[in-house]
């Protein structure tokens, strides 16, 4: 599903490209969205959040290393081998680690494993071993913070619709994920109060929605921000030079080479995100 880590109006506000009008909209929200993919594989993880069911293999320790995790909403054993995860462990078996990583905080970061407790009634201590024992089913990604819009539905909204119409324009923007009631949307396009939204996005379930719904969008870490804006410049500016490899400075008589890849500041500025395992 597409995302993008930073909105189509600020890439063309008068701090980065300086676009004026419309008219290179969708060219700029898809040149966001394919940036932002492109960090995600630089990295080795997704920023954003998104629901899905992953499965582990259990070594016999009180331990199991986990893909980015916010939350749990429920943790499955394989105890018979069978491929059938008949065994539900309850929420007080096992708590995720570190303990203060705190994803939904702006300045907080996943969890990178599960640890059985201490509270556990006892029917839980070890994670068996064995290759694919456990299913997790919960939200994944390195960070889920979001602030409200300030904005409501106005009209209730169906399950499958992909035109909103909200009570206000607020702070929504194309390129932004929003989160109404438990489902998430992307913003396609904004005109007046018209929102033309992509449905159950990063692995959320459609719903239908009520009038005066409160819409939350999410944000993003800073640096992960500053990197897309860098890298979607850059190959926005290099198509005044129909993307050429270099281009000349008539003003300085100096020839700019493009190396092609990430920009140098982009990588230093992604370089406290990088994962190279799970």
């Amino acid at each position: 599903m597409p995302h993008s880590y930073v909105t189509v109006t600020v890439l063309k506000g008068t701090g980065v490209l300086n676009v004026d009008g419309t008219a290179y909209d969708v060219r700029l929200r898809q040149l966001l969205e394919h940036v932002s993919v492109q960090i995600d594989r630089y990295v080795g993880r997704q920023i954003q959040p998104f629901d899905a069911t992953l499965y582990y293999d259990g070594d016999d320790t009180t331990l199991m290393p986990v893909r980015d995790l916010i939350s749990v909403t429920s943790l499955k054993e394989d105890t018979n081998k069978d491929g059938t995860f008949e065994t539900t462990w309850d929420a007080k078996d096992y708590e995720p680690l570190p303990y203060n990583a705190q994803p939904t905080e702006d300045w907080g970061k996943p969890y990178s494993m599960l640890q059985v407790s201490n509270k556990s009634d006892g029917t839980q201590d070890t994670f068996l071993r064995g290759s694919k024992m456990y299913q997790l089913i919960g939200t994944h990604g390195y960070i889920a913070v979001t602030r409200d819009s300030g904005v409501k539905t106005s009209g209730s909204l169906g399950s499958t619709a992909t035109s909103m119409t909200v009570d206000s324009t607020g702070t929504l923007e194309p390129g932004m994920t929003l989160l109404v009631d438990s489902e998430r949307m992307y913003i396609e396009a904004f005109s007046g109060t018209n929102v033309t939204v992509q449905r159950k996005t990063q692995g959320s379930t459609g719903a239908t929605h009520g009038t005066a719904v409160a819409i939350s969008y999410y944000l993003y870490p800073g640096p992960v921000q500053e990197a897309v804006i860098i890298q979607s410049a850059r190959l926005w500016r290099r198509r005044d030079s129909g993307f050429a490899s270099q281009i000349g400075l008539p003003e300085t008589g100096q020839m700019m080479m493009w190396t092609g890849g990430l920009d140098t500041d982009v990588k230093q500025s992604l370089a406290g995100y990088r994962r190279f395992s799970l």
